[in-house]
This record gives structure tokens, sequence and C-alpha cells, in this order.
């Protein structure tokens, strides 16, 4: 039966009754086993409103014979019957359950994209689902979930932006390097280096990034919009360095 991954958190209401209520819902559903659950760590929130509650995580891995849209509704179903709401992007939330990864596989469609584009750089996905699936390897960084976080834990603080030639590239450098203190380089689509804290694609096609994948903690942002990549960067290395 194929291996799923999924992450799990709270930061409103009575946040560790709700995810050990998500559990146990999880373990009922009929065609899931072997589920391990990770222990629930207490996180603080990246990017959203100001004054949020602070977030408790955790992983959960299990076996299963259902396809992995069918495990996708069954996410959504139980998030709904703990009253989640989708409005507010990065937002406080009563549950929220993301499928991570699926066995070996990509998906990537209009309300579903496996592996999940934003786990590996994230401390609250990352520490978590190590607990339980060191082992389980990212199909696109071709590592394991161990060694992307050993990996994280070990290189510079160093961000690569991987692009084509292109003025705004050098404009969200810029922009970027005014509010951390990594270092932001840019790096050729085809001679990047495979070792940094963590690789950011910017607009660079498939095709591309497929001859030389990612090796370690990436972030893809397809948009032209400066401003809006600057702030998936920014919050990506402030989940980085949150705990």
């Amino acid at each position: 039966m194929p291996d799923s991954l999924i992450a799990l958190g709270a930061n409103l209401g009575d946040r560790r009754q709700t995810l050990d209520s998500a559990v146990a819902m999880l373990r009922e559903t009929p065609g899931v086993a072997d589920l391990q659950v990770s222990r629930y760590h207490g996180t603080t929130p990246i990017g959203g409103p100001d004054g949020q509650p602070e977030f408790l995580n955790a992983a959960a891995r299990f076996s299963t014979d259902h396809s992995v849209e069918e495990v996708h509704a069954r996410l959504i179903e139980i998030e709904q019957d703990h009253g989640r709401v989708r409005i507010e992007r990065w937002g406080a939330r009563r549950l929220d359950l993301d499928l991570l990864l699926f066995d070996q596989q990509r998906i990537d469609t209009e309300t579903l994209e496996v592996p999940h584009p934003r786990m590996t750089f994230r401390r609250f996905v990352m520490e978590p689902a190590v607990e339980v699936a060191a082992d389980m390897r990212h199909p696109i960084c071709l590592r394991t979930l161990g060694e992307l976080l050993e990996q994280w834990y070990a290189a510079d603080p160093v961000v690569r932006i991987v692009a084509p030639n292109d003025a705004a590239v050098e404009a969200l450098i810029e922009q970027v390097r005014q509010t951390t203190d990594y270092a932001i380089l840019r790096d050729d689509p085809t001679t990047a280096s495979q070792e940094s804290s963590l690789l950011v694609f910017w607009q660079t096609p498939e095709d591309i990034c497929s001859q030389r994948r990612p090796h370690g903690p990436y972030l893809p942002i397809p948009s032209a919009d400066v401003e809006a990549a600057a702030t998936e960067i920014i919050a990506a290395i402030a989940a980085m360095r949150s705990t």
C-alpha cells in the first residue's frame, strides 16, 4: 500500500484536543493502517496577521489503499469537521492538514501539489516529519527527509536564486537582502550549487529544474511579481529559523 505523510497544525481553541481528535478520525478511517504520529511541537506563527496564538504542529505517517485524491479529500473532510474555513493565507486556523508525500508520486493539479512545495524549508514541518518518516525519500530532492534536515542544519545561511537572466531577479535579490542577514546569491540554472540553506527557483522552466534536482530545501516561485516573491522568500527564511 502507498506510504503517506501528512502535517498537522492548530492554533485556535484546545489545540492538543483538536490534534488528538484529528488523529483519531484518521486512525478510524477504513483503508488507513500503521499510523505513526510524532510528538506535538509548539511553534511561533510565520507570516499572516500579528498576535496569533502559538501553533501546535505534528506529522503522521500511514499506509493506505486509497488514491491520493481520496486521501486529500479525507483530510479536507476532517478539517471541516473541526470547523476549518479556508479564508486567510498564513492566518490562524482551528485545524490544518497538509499532504506532504504520497510514496514517490509527483502530483500537480488545480487542487493538489505533492510533494508539498514548501515542506523542505519549514522547521515546523520537517522536524516532526523526521520523527516518523526520516527514511521517506523526497521525489524531487532525491534525498531522505533525514538527509534533508541534516543538510539544512549544516548548510551556511545562504539563499541561492536559480533563474534565467532577468532584471527582476536583481531587484528581488536587493529587496530580500535588506531584510535578512542571509547571503542572497543568484545562480545560473545549469550550474547552480546544490548545497545551500534554501534554493529558490524563480520562473525556471520545468526542463531546467529536472536537469539539476535541488537536492535540498527549495522554494518554487512561478510569479514575476517581485513583491510577492520577496514576501515568499522572507517568510521561508523565517520558517527555517522559527522554533
